[in-house]
């Protein structure tokens, strides 16, 4: 009888070890924690059926065997460096970052469509790429020096159409692939090689032609200044000669008239001797050189004969 009592109590103990080791095997596999960065729907793998709301970070209970399909809470950033073709047909090099997050609201749609956090993340990423490629279709090669910020501000609003779809918030009829877009930065841009020494030789030519300008409006106020100076030169000269001009006319003019004034008195006085002494021409030939012997006691002239020295017999 002590045997069977005590059969009977191992048996108790053995079910009820079981039995606790049951209810703590079901009470571990029907907790799962979600961290405090991250949003999780919950999934039972028995029944294959899905939540229809995401929770927040902790621990929580449900069906023995479920699972939580994880999704980051805060922003994701993804990095893109690629090649793109710009509007005129170049290839242009490029390096984009840019953030995503994953709206509570939309974390059940996008399981349904693409099923966990990796195969999303993918398909965001190839919409991002997607987005900035047709960005860099709309531009210019000649755009990408110039109107960089412009271009950043179209890839963000690109990203935004291919992430959050046209329709906005409206589920039912959500175009996009389920992602917030929330900034984006256009990190470096790299033209070909070929297009930038193009640049570089035009700006080298335009530098040169602008060196030439210079030069030649150097040369051109330096000829002109010496120009002033050969005309103020000439100036002087002219006015100095027109001074020398005008002094030589005046003495010429006071001497001529002071050769006519003593030649008329000559003129005058020969008449007055004419009348005077009723001479003829001879005679007024003869007073004019005892007039010019008186003047000149030592004037000495050779005259051939027979030619008169004097004509003083003849007065």
């Amino acid at each position: 009888m002590n045997i069977i009592r005590r059969n009977l109590k191992s048996v108790g103990l053995a079910l009820g070890l079981c039995m606790t080791t049951v209810a703590i095997t079901l009470l571990a596999v029907s907790l799962k924690k979600i961290s405090s960065t991250e949003l999780g729907v919950e999934y039972d793998k028995l029944a294959k059926q899905l939540d229809d709301a995401a929770k927040m970070g902790g621990l929580h209970t449900g069906p023995p065997g479920f699972k939580f399909i994880k999704f980051p809470s805060t922003q994701i950033t993804a990095e893109i460096a690629d090649t793109c073709v710009s509007k005129d047909g170049i290839r242009v090099g490029f390096e984009v970052s840019y953030q995503y997050l994953m709206p509570e609201q939309w974390i059940v749609d996008a399981i349904h469509k693409y099923r966990d956090y990796s195969k999303w993340s993918t398909i965001v990423e190839a919409a991002g790429n997607s987005a900035i490629q047709h960005s860099c279709s709309a531009f210019n090669v000649t755009n990408f020096q110039s109107l960089r910020n412009l271009i950043q501000i179209d890839m963000f609003e690109e990203l935004k159409k291919k992430l959050e779809g046209t329709n906005g918030t409206n589920v039912e009829i959500h175009n996009g692939v389920y992602a917030r877009a929330v900034s984006l930065q256009l990190k470096n841009l790299m033209l070909p090689t070929e297009y930038t020494d193009a640049v570089s030789d035009k700006q080298s030519v335009k530098e040169d032609i602008t060196l030439a300008k210079n030069q030649r409006n150097q040369e051109l106020t330096k000829a002109n200044t010496e120009l002033f100076a050969v005309q103020a030169e000439t100036k002087k000269i002219l006015d100095n000669a027109l001074n020398d001009v005008n002094v030589t006319l005046t003495a010429a003019d006071l001497t001529a008239a002071q050769t006519m004034f003593t030649f008329a008195e000559e003129t005058e006085t020969i008449q007055q001797a004419k009348e005077a002494f009723n001479l003829d021409t001879n005679g007024v030939l003869s007073y004019m050189a005892n007039q010019l012997y008186a003047e000149a006691p030592t004037l000495r002239a050779s005259i051939r004969e027979p030619a008169k020295v004097s004509r003083r017999d003849e007065l």
